[in-house]
């Protein structure tokens, strides 16, 4: 039997982190939510435990796009979705340039979150 992914939710609006929470845990996830990318950063067994990280840009402190490189300085090829209420197509390019799987505007589509999360997980599975 294999575990539930973990997927860690860093936004600074509580609305936003609780409703991602409960639309994945409603999907069968394990998830961890953070206000700030610094509570993120100080909490070891949540970086370690990820399956995926899904980031807002736009966050009081260290942003998303800095946080997403401290991870990818952390830990091995991080699995990111990078989220923005403002995001355009240079925000995108320098998420894709990061190394995130996908940059998703505020309202996300929610077909689209969890087509990403699926082919991440499928892609993670699969032999190599």
């Amino acid at each position: 039997m294999q575990l539930p992914q973990r997927i860690v939710v860093v936004d600074d609006e509580r609305s936003v982190r609780n409703g991602l929470t409960n639309l994945l845990q409603s999907e069968g996830y394990l998830t961890d939510a953070f206000e700030s990318a610094e509570s993120l950063l100080g909490d070891e067994a949540a970086m370690a435990t990820a399956a995926l990280f899904i980031i807002d840009v736009q966050l009081q402190g260290m942003d998303g796009f800095e946080l997403f490189i401290n991870l990818t300085r952390r830990l091995e090829k991080p699995p990111g979705i990078i989220i923005s209420g403002s995001g355009d197509e240079n925000m995108l390019r320098y998420a894709v340039h990061l190394g995130a799987i996908a940059f998703l505007p505020k309202p996300i589509e929610i077909d689209t979150l969890f087509e990403h999360i699926r082919q991440e997980f499928s892609s993670k599975a699969a032999p190599q």
